[in-house]
């Protein structure tokens, strides 16, 4: 997360996107004249996204204006489309290998997000494992646990719990802080530091136009060089009609699937204190 050297690669897209004049990219930390060129550069392709534009482009012209894409213009466009979600609604299907296994079926969260300070409610909803279950974690009471409660007929008692606990993790590899879009962000902002440090290039090794439950979308897939990284191969879905993204997958080195999360459904929202508070009658703690 490399078919040419990072300093090697032209920022035509200035140009393509933009209207800007190209330079070459460098490793180095960024001059303040580059970082405005990126933003602005960002902020034009996030333009051609809402606009429609690229969605009524041919799969073959998608990958071309992608494969064209430097690593920072990704960064940047995803920062501009994640703006308007400092909080939100989400729903989401998800899978991951836990304790070595792959689920029967995956898991169907509904998910409330604050993003400062980090709050989140999660419900496990019916069509998916362990429907019913809920967890509330929020870092201005309590940074390090979190509040929840199984589901079913073993509903008993809700309990405070470590959220890297055995109860945590029974229920996803991340803790619940991090079960929203910005932990996605984060991993390809990180997976991008890291390419740089060990001195690759950060490009994806492949680009596809794929359907995502009906969706049609963008793939960035990048196999890592070394066992550093988030996963031996990562794969990461972007929206074509907004600067999103829409999953993430990943395997590991013996090319088993590790974690397939998918994004139904993202609302803004403005939350009130009730919605972190375990006493909300809407909830069943």
């Amino acid at each position: 997360m490399k078919s040419v050297s990072i300093k090697l690669v032209l920022v035509s897209l200035l140009v393509a996107l933009a209207g800007l004049p190209s330079v070459h990219a460098a490793s180095n930390p960024v001059e303040p004249g580059a970082l405005a060129a990126q933003s602005q550069a960002a902020r034009a392709f996030a333009h051609r996204l809402k606009a429609g534009e690229i969605a009524a482009m041919s799969d073959e012209d998608v990958v071309k204006v992608f494969r064209q894409l430097h690593p920072d213009i990704i960064s940047a466009y995803l920062e501009v489309g994640a703006q308007p979600y400092s909080e939100y609604e989400l729903w989401m299907h998800r899978e991951e290998r836990i304790g070595g296994v792959w689920p029967d079926k995956p898991f169907v969260n509904y998910i409330k997000y604050r993003q400062k300070p980090r709050q989140v409610y999660v419900k496990w909803l019916e069509g998916g494992a362990k429907a019913g279950q809920e967890m509330i974690f929020d870092e201005s009471k309590r940074k390090d646990e979190m509040y929840g409660h199984i589901g079913g007929l073993f509903n008993v008692m809700s309990i405070w719990t470590s959220i890297h606990g055995v109860f945590a993790r029974n229920n996803s590899n991340h803790t619940v802080a991090d079960l929203g879009i910005q932990a996605i962000f984060d991993i390809v902002n990180g997976e991008r530091a890291l390419y740089l440090a060990e001195g690759q290039p950060s490009q994806p090794q492949q680009i596809e136009v794929m359907q995502v439950n009906g969706t049609r979308v963008v793939a960035l897939t990048w196999i890592a060089p070394s066992r550093k990284h988030y996963a031996h191969k990562t794969r990461v879905f972007l929206e074509l009609h907004q600067p999103m993204v829409r999953g993430i997958e990943a395997w590991n080195e013996a090319g088993a699937q590790i974690e397939r999360i998918i994004i139904d459904k993202i609302v803004p929202a403005r939350f009130q204190d009730a919605d972190f508070d375990p006493a909300n009658k809407a909830y069943a703690f």
